[in-house]
């Protein structure tokens, strides 16, 4: 199957994700944690590329940066190089050291970027690591407290910090839903669509005080499933199956909202 052509960002920012192959925990030891931050700092030297935000996980890494097209591919492929040949000296391997090639999404939007930013510093409070963001000591949250950073620019820490009268409201921030699905891993990205549709419905629930949704009036159920198509994360089969409406009511939905 040909490669998907990436999707070229207009304000020139990407949220990229790579992870380990076979999920090989790639980034479990500090000293791997440390290592890929000095490799970002050390290709800057020859690349000129912004970094907005970030997280290293123990088995992924989210970087939120701002590069020329041009200079993207070029950039992440000596990130995979540089880590590659340390990782496997250092841990006595052979082989290929990330799954395939980065992911990346285009941010067109400044609220999109927050969107991401804050997805990005909240990887590790989902995964259980920590319960506040601060305290999670490989993610740019810290940095956005701290007003310094050893790799995001100073003018993004001044810029997005300043959007927050204080720290409180900077992690009140964070503790915000949105109906957006960033990319991340494969599991991640199948657990937050079913966290955004389940959000979805209980407030459409709430909102009509539906007790039994079995006795829904189709009305209901096609506004229902109206609202599910323009989230665009699930299929039409899908919605058809929550809505309890054949596929063809819902693709015959799907056409109008297109019209």
């Amino acid at each position: 199957m040909p490669r998907q052509a990436r999707i070229k960002s207009s304000t020139g920012i990407y949220h990229i994700m790579i992870r380990g192959i076979n999920k090989e925990r790639i980034f479990s030891r500090v000293v791997h944690k440390n290592k890929i931050i000095e490799i970002i700092k050390n290709i800057r030297d020859d690349i000129e590329f912004d970094v907005i935000a970030y997280c290293i996980m123990d088995n992924h890494l989210h970087l939120l940066i701002k590069a020329d097209e041009d200079k993207l591919e070029t950039l992440m492929k000596k990130l995979n190089i540089k880590y590659a040949i340390y990782y496997n000296k250092i841990e006595k391997r052979y082989g290929h050291v990330f799954q395939d090639r980065f992911r990346s999404e285009a941010v067109e939007s400044d609220k999109y970027l927050l969107g991401a930013l804050r997805y990005i510093h909240n990887n590790p409070v989902k995964a259980g690591l920590t319960k506040n963001i601060l305290d999670y000591p490989w993610s740019s949250a810290k940095d956005y407290s701290n007003m310094y950073s050893e790799i995001v620019i100073d003018k993004y820490i001044k810029e997005i910090a300043n959007l927050f009268r204080n720290e409180n409201e900077f992690l009140s921030f964070h503790s915000i839903n949105d109906d957006n699905l960033y990319i991340d891993t494969k599991e991640e990205e199948s657990e937050n669509t079913r966290n955004i549709v389940n959000n979805l419905i209980e407030k459409f629930v709430i909102e009509y005080g539906i007790i039994d949704q079995s006795q829904t009036t189709i009305d209901k159920r096609e506004e229902l499933a109206e609202k599910l198509i323009k989230l665009n994360i699930i299929s039409y089969r899908e919605i058809a199956e929550i809505c309890n409406l054949s596929f063809y009511k819902v693709s015959e939905i799907g056409k109008k909202l297109k019209a």
